[in-house]
């Protein structure tokens, strides 16, 4: 029998008995530790039900209970353990009119009394959803931002073992974002497995496991062959929805896709320049050992000549552009007029020569022609096209009138009116500086400066992150032999000020090798660089790599242990590879952490601990 009292025109109190009382699907906390239920069901026993219940009658004439979840196990304990209770035989609940209202009430009275935990808001948002919700309307019942609500429904549809591994602290939120790039729940099964069993330990090892045959947007092949027509192919992508990741999961469908595109594309490069044959090369650099291994010989395009007229132009929007103030349309024409200088090849090079077509490491068509092949040569000298060798027989070159000291001297003095002239010029040399340390003169300088970088990337890069900009590979030509200076300069300058001195920056920084010690800890004091910024110490970096007792050394010293202590005895015993897992764990697993009972000063001792050697 329900009793009914009137409270006002829209809600109405009845009396249930815990029969006709169910937990709806609208309450957010679908778990609660059973010993908040039972410390609860013992205050109900001692004090009364203090706080009604609310819920929503469905159809059948029982009550889905949206608000006091917590309250309707703890009826449910006490009947079960107590039958004599009458406490669980007259339940008040506040009847909601709609389930528009009920809603409100389940999300208010959760946030209201406590911030859910990611794995049931997780789930609570992913309901609401599914029940049409807009990302608005979850927003507004559980007093959050959209954008927050927006970040957990990314993740409602990680499967049950995702998030009651989140739920039990097993991953983290970082984790849980990184599972959602899957496309095979298997993967995500199997990534959690490996975290249980302690064999993963760092984000990184996740992607390989999530995605073992993906290549990276980033990539070449991919920048090239492009998302449409891999998927076209049959190739699947995914998407990082907490970061810019997209990877192309199906590498072989990715290699076929990129070589039919760079055939087709050097078919086409042959049709339109005319060339007598075309290679495709697969590689991201046309080495220098391809052509030594064809035995490729080359022709050069034929320069062009300006009018006087159009000469004087040149030099006029030249200047403009020197000076960063020539419009688009001058560039345009400053371009045109360069095409006709450097010329272009004859069809009667092209007759007898050919190309090689190859993809870049940036992702785009790079062409080599002017390739004669050894079949060819006879024809092409035949034909004017290529000059004969004359080694060692023919004739002898006159001699040269200057004695080779004396074109040094004369040299020299070239030079120095040059230098002479650039101290006037400070922005010009810090272009050209920055233009030879970025690779884009090939194998020619100009300027006396060694660009031999120091060493600065360890053996073991486990552990190791520094600035990407530090491991960019510079903008070197394809063919570092044959380099047009002053056409790559002028296309190096059309990049800017703000261009050149990043560039400048980068490279400075990469060529940086800090001088003597004392004068290295100045520049470290005086940069605040710090060696933990990049590297953590872990077991293949560091721990394995040195002995046991100075392993057990290092575990006191963190932990603050005499060597007579229990758990430095325990440490002692193990294996060297233990030891060094162990303090792994130590510097990256904040759950290992707690199990070894780490303090706050403590974890401020392993965050700022490097080896004695770096000091």
């Amino acid at each position: 029998m329900t009793n009914q009292s009137n409270t006002s025109p829209d809600t109405t109190i009845i009396y249930a008995s815990l029969d006709q009382l169910y937990l709806h699907a609208l309450n957010p906390r679908q778990e609660v530790a059973q010993e908040a239920v039972e410390a609860l069901a013992e205050s109900i026993k001692t004090c009364g039900l203090l706080q009604n219940l609310g819920g929503l009658q469905d159809q059948s004439g029982k009550i889905g209970i949206v608000a006091g979840g917590r309250r309707l196990r703890a009826l449910a304990y006490l009947a079960e353990s107590d039958p004599a209770q009458e406490t669980a035989k007259s339940i008040p609940v506040l009847l909601a009119k709609n389930a528009a209202q009920a809603e409100v009430w389940a999300n208010a009275e959760n946030t209201a009394r406590a911030d859910l935990d990611p794995a049931d808001e997780i789930r609570a948002y992913g309901r609401m959803a599914q029940s049409q919700a807009s990302a608005d309307d979850i927003a507004s019942a559980f007093g959050v931002t959209v954008v927050h609500v927006k970040g957990r429904l990314k993740l409602a549809h990680l499967p049950d073992a995702a998030l009651d591994a989140l739920k039990a602290k097993t991953i983290n939120l970082t984790v849980a974002q990184k599972l959602t790039t899957a496309n095979d729940e298997k993967l995500i099964l199997e990534v959690l497995q490996l975290i249980a069993d302690g064999r993963i330990t760092h984000m990184n090892q996740i992607d390989g496991v999530l995605h073992p045959k993906a290549v990276k947007a980033t990539d070449r092949r991919a920048v090239f062959v492009g998302a449409e027509a891999y998927e076209a192919a049959g190739g699947k992508i995914a998407r990082d929805l907490f970061s810019d990741d997209v990877f192309f999961e199906d590498r072989d469908v990715l290699d076929e896709v990129f070589a039919e595109r760079v055939n087709a594309a050097g078919q086409t490069v042959v049709q339109e320049e005319g060339w007598a044959w075309v290679m495709t090369h697969g590689e991201a650099y046309l080495s220098w050992n391809l052509m030594e291994e064809h035995k490729f010989e080359r022709v050069y395009p034929v320069e062009g000549v300006l009018s006087d007229d159009l000469t004087e132009r040149y030099d006029e929007l030249a200047e403009l552009a020197e000076g960063d103030v020539l419009n688009e349309a001058g560039q345009a024409e400053l371009e045109k007029l360069q095409s006709i200088l450097d010329g272009d090849f004859t069809e009667d090079q092209k007759a007898l020569a050919g190309c090689v077509v190859h993809v870049g490491q940036s992702g785009e068509l790079q062409i080599t022609g002017g390739l004669i092949r050894p079949e060819d040569k006879k024809a092409a000298i035949e034909a004017g096209v290529l000059a004969p060798s004359h080694h060692g027989s023919i004739q002898k070159a006159p001699k040269n009138p200057y004695s080779q000291k004396l074109r040094d001297d004369l040299e020299a003095i070239k030079l120095a009116v040059l230098q002479n002239a650039m101290l006037n010029q400070p922005d010009l040399l810090l272009d050209l500086l920055t233009f030879q340390l970025s690779g884009m003169t090939g194998f020619r300088d100009v300027l006396g400066v060694t660009t031999g970088q120091p060493t600065n990337a360890p053996s073991c890069a486990d552990g190791f992150d520094v600035d990407k900009r530090l491991s960019k590979p510079d903008a070197a030509p394809a063919d570092r032999w044959d380099v047009d200076l002053k056409k790559a300069f002028a296309t190096f300058k059309k990049k800017g000020k703000k261009h050149r001195d990043a560039e400048l920056t980068r490279l400075l920084a990469k060529l940086l090798t800090g001088g003597d010690a004392d004068f290295s800890d100045f520049l470290e004091q005086k940069s605040g660089a710090a060696i933990r910024k990049v590297w953590t110490p872990t077991a293949d970096n560091l721990f394995k790599r040195i002995s046991g007792p100075m392993m057990e050394g290092i575990y006191c010293h963190l932990l603050e242990l005499s060597p007579t202590d229990d758990r430095a005895k325990a440490f002692a015993k193990m294996k060297k590879g233990e030891k060094a897992e162990t303090l792994d764990d130590l510097f990256s697993d904040p759950a290992k952490q707690k199990l070894h009972g780490v303090t706050e000063e403590q974890k401020a001792r392993i965050e700022a601990w490097v080896p004695d050697y770096l000091v």
